[in-house]
């Protein structure tokens, strides 16, 4: 029996998709569920284990709200963008248990007596009373007594690939950073601080921003949309505001200068802002840390580019995944250091998941079509990331194309070139560098102040507080692995360098960084 014999549907589960733990951490339970039950039909749906199993029930029993999806009974137009409610007609019954007369009838035989002792009589009699019969369970033999059987998170993907890695020194990979722009023509000092930059991101755990991004890079020296030679120019240098023009060249080159022309203003004046224009990728925001903390001054840093973020809701990327990076010196101890993009992930992350064969979570993209996905090949199908927060972390956004786009830049995200899509032309993106001098705001105890913040922070967990639960945390313990370790680096990225590996960290591991 299936639907297909010219049964109306009675029961459909469209796009549902269940998560569990923190946002940007989730681990999928349910991903992307679609059946469809017809009355007088028993429907298999067979986990392969009982966590999603249990998942799944507890929705249809209306116990647990899903992240995305529809539940829909008899022939109600099918919902979109809805998180499922349990609607009237659905009946949820352990195996073994009485099934009842109803419209909808869901068997739970994970939680029920064991699967040996279920007996297929009472699902049979529902159906033939007219009932449509979805039956949740991890045994194939107890799936055997359905009509059909539809498979729980068990789609056509493609098998991981395990990549070797190679550890670095910082020491070794910023000396082999630098060799390698030094070979294509970058001048030795200017090739120290790219190189420098890159190596930063990857020892506080950040590779996305690391020497991964050193092949694009040559690429678009070769191609043009990196100018080697290009000077920064200071085109205003009175009064508070300066401004640089970029002139296409390397990214940190100019956001260096940046930095420390406005630390440098703001420890003498007590504010200052310097807007940099026609720019390249400046690599991670918090590598220029060191000038705000040297002068003692509080940093702020945002940053437009390229369109690869969807407004909440939306599913073409027509924002920048745009980037803000506050920096707080302490007298005693390290900084504070804030540093997001206004994306829900990197999308050098999803591409990572999808290079292993791996499902990504439901809340880091959405297809083309606007609806969440966890097929990590979506992205590069037209997908899209979605901006964090909602309509909040939209505003986020807005405020950052605003000052270091509109001010800054005179541009905003969507006119930024992809550095990827377009590697013969300059990004011209832009970055608003802003600092401030306690000094001027009456020298508050900023460290006494932020111990008090951290502390009632901590004290909201009553079991105690997670070893990551304020930022900065992260890469702390990145730093400590990666002094002690070395730093990861694939394989692929030593051979497309032409790199020796140290020999000292030589061994390879599995997994990719």
């Amino acid at each position: 029996m299936t639907e297909a014999a010219g049964r109306s549907p009675a029961f459909r589960v469209a796009d549902l998709i269940v998560a569990e733990g923190p946002e940007g951490a989730e681990r999928i339970l349910v991903a992307g569920l679609t059946v469809t039950v017809a009355a007088g039909e028993i429907v298999a749906v067979l986990a392969d284990d009982t966590g999603s199993a249990d998942a799944l029930t507890q929705v249809l029993a209306g116990h647990r709200r899903a992240q995305y999806g529809a539940i829909v009974v008899g022939e109600a137009p099918r919902p979109r963008r809805v998180t499922p409610v349990l609607p009237p007609g659905v009946t949820v019954v352990a195996a073994g248990g009485r099934t009842p007369a109803s419209p909808v009838v869901v068997v739970d035989a994970v939680t029920g007596p064991t699967t040996d002792e279920y007996s297929a009589e009472p699902a049979r009699t529902a159906a033939r009373q007219g009932s449509a019969v979805l039956l949740v369970t991890t045994d194939v033999r107890t799936a055997a007594w359905a009509d059909r059987t539809v498979h729980l998170n068990r789609a056509p993907r493609r098998q991981p690939r395990q990549e070797t890695e190679f550890r670095f020194t910082a020491d070794a990979l910023l000396e082999a950073a630098t060799g390698s722009l030094t070979a294509a023509g970058v001048a030795t000092e200017r090739a120290v601080l790219v190189a420098r930059v890159l190596v930063d991101a990857d020892v506080r755990g950040h590779f996305s921003h690391g020497v991964g991004l050193l092949p694009m890079y040559l690429d678009r020296l070769r191609q043009g949309g990196i100018d080697h030679a290009a000077e920064p120019e200071l085109t205003q240098e009175d009064g508070t505001v300066v401004l640089v023009d970029a002139r296409g060249g390397f990214g940190q080159v100019a956001a260096e200068l940046a930095a420390g022309r406005c630390a440098e203003q703001a420890a003498r004046t007590g504010l200052a802002a310097v807007a940099v224009r026609g720019n390249n990728h400046v690599g991670m925001l918090a590598a220029y840390r060191d000038h705000f903390v040297r002068h003692g001054v509080v940093g702020l840093v945002l940053n437009v580019s390229g369109p690869s973020v969807a407004a909440p809701g939306a599913g073409r990327p027509t924002l920048g995944n745009d980037a803000v990076c506050m920096v707080v010196p302490r007298e005693d101890g390290p900084p504070l250091v804030v540093d997001f993009a206004t994306g829900t992930v990197a999308s050098g992350k999803i591409r990572h998941a999808a290079h292993r064969g791996e499902r990504v979570p439901a809340t880091w993209l959405v297809d083309r079509e606007g609806r969440p996905t966890t097929d990590p090949e979506e992205l590069d199908r037209g997908g899209a990331v979605p901006v964090f927060g909602g309509h909040k972390g939209l505003g986020v956004a807005v405020i950052t194309e605003v000052l270091a786009g509109i001010l800054a830049g005179g541009t905003v995200s969507p006119r930024v070139h992809k550095q990827r899509a377009e590697p013969e032309r300059s990004m011209d993106c832009s970055q608003l560098f802003l600092a401030l001098s306690p000094a001027a705001f009456g020298n508050p105890p900023v460290g006494d102040l932020l111990d008090v913040l951290s502390g009632a922070v901590a004290a909201g967990y009553p079991q105690g507080p997670p070893a990551v639960h304020l930022p900065e945390q992260q890469e702390r313990l990145a730093e400590a692995v990666a002094a002690e370790h070395g730093v990861p680096i694939p394989a692929s990225v030593v051979e497309r360098l032409g790199w020796a590996v140290p020999e000292a960290v030589a061994a390879p591991t599995g997994g990719a960084a």
